[in-house]
C-alpha cells in the first residue's frame, strides 16, 4: 500500500505538472466541484493495472476519501483563497506566509485523500490487458466525474480527453472521446 500511495502521488504530481492538464483540472474543479486528487487517482488505478471499478464499487471505494475532501480539504482551500483575496492591511507578508503554510497543508491533505482511496480499493477488480488499461482509466474517471456532472457535458468530456491522453499518450484523442462518451452512457 505504501508504494502504491507513493506511486500514485508521483503520477498525480507529474500529470498535474503538465500545463494543459492543470488547466483542464482547474476548469472542471471550478465548474463541477470535484476532487482532482480523486480524479487522478481513478485514472491511475486504471492505467496502472489495479482495475476497473463499477458504480457501486466506486461509491464504496471513494466514500471515506470524499468525506475527507469535504471535511478537511475544502475548508483549508477556502481559507487559503480567502487570505489571497483579502489579506489584512499591514500584515501582508505574514498573510502570504500563512497562505504558503496552507498550501502545504492542502497538499498533505490531498496525499491522505489518495491514501484513503487506495486503502478502500477492492483487490479483485477486473483488469484489462496491458494495452487496454487506458479503458479502465476511462471508466474509472467517468464514474468519478459523472457523480458531479450526470450528463455528458462537452467541457467535462474535453477535460477528460486531455487528462487521460496525457496519462496514455499512445491513445488518440478521438478514440478517448468515443470511449468516454460510451462510458458515460453505461449505468
Amino acid at each position: 500500500m505504501h508504494d502504491d500511495a507513493s506511486d500514485l502521488w508521483k503520477f498525480a504530481v507529474a500529470l498535474y505538472g503538465d500545463d494543459d492538464v492543470k488547466a483542464a483540472c482547474l476548469r472542471i474543479q471550478a465548474r463541477y466541484g470535484l476532487s482532482i486528487s480523486l480524479l487522478l487517482g481513478a485514472i491511475w488505478i486504471g492505467v496502472n493495472g489495479h482495475g476497473r471499478l463499477g458504480a457501486t464499487e466506486w461509491e464504496t471505494t471513494a466514500r471515506r476519501a470524499m468525506e475527507w475532501h469535504r471535511d478537511v480539504i475544502e475548508p483549508i482551500r477556502a481559507l487559503r483563497r480567502q487570505l489571497r483575496l483579502q489579506p489584512p492591511a499591514g500584515v501582508e507578508a505574514q498573510t502570504h506566509e500563512l497562505r504558503h503554510q496552507l498550501v502545504e497543508a492542502e497538499l498533505g491533505a490531498e496525499r491522505i485523500e489518495m491514501r484513503l482511496l487506495l486503502q478502500d480499493l477492492p483487490r479483485d477488480l477486473p483488469v484489462a490487458d496491458d494495452s487496454e488499461r487506458w479503458r479502465d482509466a476511462v471508466i474509472n474517471a467517468v464514474l468519478m466525474v459523472r457523480k458531479y456532472c450526470p450528463r455528458p457535458e462537452q467541457e467535462a468530456i474535453d477535460a477528460l480527453v486531455g487528462i487521460i491522453h496525457a496519462a496514455s499518450p499512445a491513445i488518440s484523442a478521438d478514440e478517448l472521446r468515443l470511449a468516454i462518451n460510451q462510458a458515460w452512457q453505461v449505468r
